[in-house]
């Protein structure tokens, strides 16, 4: 199979040797080409879109016209899209006004079709090739199974929320819906679009909900609550690979699969100085007529999965301000952009992201794209968390300036934690808690600490803690300094030593707030009495023996 492949066209443009230059499109299936029109892999309209707009010199254009078949490839090659194949039969499930010559249409292509009024039907769940509709007659409600469902009412959310139905006008004929059927029927294929670590998921498992932001933002039924095991359930056969539960994710735990977060640092590689465009894949480039100078397009699959890690970074791997080509912005999204806007206007006087939904607006957007002085930086961590890498780089950009606070979002939020120490007896339940390394346990200085900037404000700590009234989280927003991004000590202590053998158990506080509590229960008995001071293993001892001597 050939790799890069250059179908020519009115675009006349010298280019490097291991790309392949074709006169006109073949029936060879090559991995990445420039036309439609020719049977590949892999699609990729930036190239002519960036020959055809581009002002730069024909030596730039063409190692830029290499960097985006490579761009394309390494995409490629580190993505998880993995293909699936569902086995489906041919039952059609029509629930639109009655239309006798398509019905016949179907039927003699070999599908079973039943027609059913919207009156009719009372819901729909279910995925591709297991959907059920839930209709109402005169003996009650009875249940219908079917594999493909056509409707015509776009209001009807329970009609788009599963795999497997589509609207009827997304067709232009009888023989379009026919094709695309016949493309479905009998092997159902669909990609893995979303990756997922329950480790650092706060809502997996917890005794209390404090998230589930993924399944709240979901537009289909590819992400639901089980609340009774409390734990996400993912149907990737329903996902529609928008992404945008990735961008509202405030630990990290989901992934976009088609450029997964190793997919994604290995592409800083390539934007590195350079001023960026992001175009998804969605948006259309053949007919866009503009001029620009040292742009890079760099095309993504969905629009909805860009957080503020994946921002900041192609901002400081470019070391310009960037423009977001889309017609919609998620609110995971928007709520990043919106907070890089603000930093950057404190800091550089200079806004960081130009969203531009359509011609005009992107032609003016690259016209404000500028080299931002020190504003370059690269960093990545694989151990990390996407907080962890964010904050490294957040604070690496403001360096030792105060900049203010930035409010918190609906989805992207930040705050501070206040501790009483008084009541506070280490017992390291909040670090339990903590699933994001916010709140660790420095067991060098015996003492508890706390990042705020790596906090995501869940309030589970809150909930975890033993003592009333001790923890309490505050939701203050983004603090734009240097001490924000650096562990502080909210409680310390000293460790009590075992009365009985010497050995260190456990923190002074702890042992005695026991102690106050037991005295009183155990008053008289002295052997009890000691054993509140003792280690683990001295304390069966004390017991044992008293009870040997009576």
């Amino acid at each position: 199979m050939l790799n890069y492949t250059y179908i020519k066209n009115e675009l006349n443009q010298p280019l490097d040797d291991t790309i392949i230059i074709l006169e006109k499109p073949t029936e060879e299936e090559v991995l990445i080409t420039n036309d439609k029109a020719q049977k590949a892999i892999i699609y990729a309209p930036e190239i002519n879109f960036y020959l055809r707009n581009s002002k730069d010199s024909v030596l730039e254009k063409s190692k830029v016209v290499l960097k985006l078949y490579e761009m394309r490839l390494s995409a490629y090659e580190n993505g998880l899209d993995f293909e699936n194949t569902k086995k489906i039969s041919n039952r059609i499930l029509i629930i639109a006004k009655k239309d006798e010559k398509r019905e016949k249409l179907l039927k003699e292509a070999g599908f079973k079709v039943i027609g059913l009024e919207e009156s009719e039907v009372l819901s729909v769940f279910g995925s591709a090739g297991e959907l059920c509709a839930v209709l109402e007659n005169e003996e009650g409600e009875v249940e219908l199974e079917f594999d493909i469902l056509l409707y015509e009412n776009e209001e009807r959310k329970d009609f788009v929320r599963q795999s497997g139905c589509y609207h009827l006008a997304n067709f232009k004929d009888e023989e379009e819906l026919l094709s695309f059927l016949k493309s479905k029927i009998p092997h159902f294929n669909f990609k893995t679009f979303i990756t997922y670590n329950s480790s650092v998921c706060q809502y997996h498992k917890r005794r209390s909900e404090h998230c589930a932001k993924c399944a709240e933002i979901c537009p289909t039924t590819a992400i639901l609550k089980d609340e009774e095991e409390r734990q996400l359930e993912f149907s990737q056969i329903d996902c529609l690979g928008c992404g945008g539960c990735v961008s509202v994710c405030p630990s990290g735990s989901l992934d976009y699969a088609p450029m997964n977060r190793e997919s994604f640092f290995k592409m800083l590689e390539f934007v590195a100085r350079k001023k960026l465009c992001i175009i998804p894949k969605k948006m259309p480039l053949e007919d866009l007529n503009l001029s620009f100078k040292g742009v890079l397009p760099f095309m993504i699959e969905g629009e909805k999965w860009l957080s503020n890690l994946h921002f900041l970074s192609l901002l400081q791997a470019s070391g310009a301000n960037l423009v977001f080509y889309t017609d919609f912005v998620s609110r995971g999204s928007n709520e990043a952009i919106k907070l890089l806007n603000a930093v950057f206007e404190r800091k550089f006087n200079k806004k960081a992201v130009f969203i531009a939904q359509n011609e005009k607006e992107l032609e003016n957007a690259l016209t404000k794209l500028e080299f931002i002085e020190d504003l370059n930086f690269s960093f990545h961590n694989h151990t990390l968390t996407n907080r962890e890498n964010f904050a490294v780089r957040l604070k690496h950009l403001i360096q030792d300036e105060n900049l203010g606070v930035i409010e918190s979002g609906e989805w992207l939020r930040y705050g501070d934690l206040k501790l009483n120490t008084t009541t506070c007896t280490l017992c390291l339940s909040c670090v339990g808690a903590c699933n994001v390394g916010a709140l660790v346990a420095d067991t060098k200085e015996n003492a508890l600490k706390f990042n705020p900037s790596l906090c995501t404000t869940c309030g589970y700590c809150e909930v975890s803690c033993a003592e009333k009234d001790t923890l309490k989280l505050e939701r203050s927003g983004l603090r734009l300094e240097k001490s924000y991004f650096d562990f502080r000590t909210l409680a310390k202590d000293e460790l009590f030593a075992c009365v009985e053998c010497g050995k260190e158990f456990a923190t002074k506080k702890a042992v005695e707030k026991i102690a106050s509590l037991m005295q009183d229960k155990f008053a008289g008995n002295e052997a009890k009495l000691k054993s509140l001071y003792c280690c683990a293993d001295c304390k069966a001892k004390v017991m044992l023996g008293a009870m040997m001597r009576t």
